[in-house]
């Protein structure tokens, strides 16, 4: 039997996730997994999961995403740290 480790397990659900966010942050609510504690262009995102209660570490190195709690560049953390650049790049700002 299949289970998920966590929510947030593909790059697929962080785009998803990303999207709840950028609603919830225009709309003033605060139903999404993920909090983004800390921004620092090209640099790294820190955020909070609360699918599993800790905070997470997205690290951009040479254009590529990271996150260092899964140690991989595929799971839903770096979906939607790389939606968060994105947005960023076309915006030029981040409010949280």
């Amino acid at each position: 039997m299949y289970e998920k480790e966590f929510e947030l397990d593909t790059l697929d659900t962080g785009t998803m996730e990303f999207m709840k966010w950028l609603i919830a942050k225009d709309t003033n609510s605060g139903d999404t997994l993920i909090v983004v504690k800390d921004y620092l262009d090209n640099k790294y995102v820190i955020m909070f999961d609360k699918s599993i209660f800790k905070d997470v570490i997205i690290d951009y190195r040479d254009g590529m995403s990271l996150c260092m709690t899964c140690n991989t560049d595929d799971c839903g953390h770096v979906g939607f740290a790389i939606c968060l650049k994105q947005n960023y790049d076309r915006d030029d700002q981040v409010v949280f």
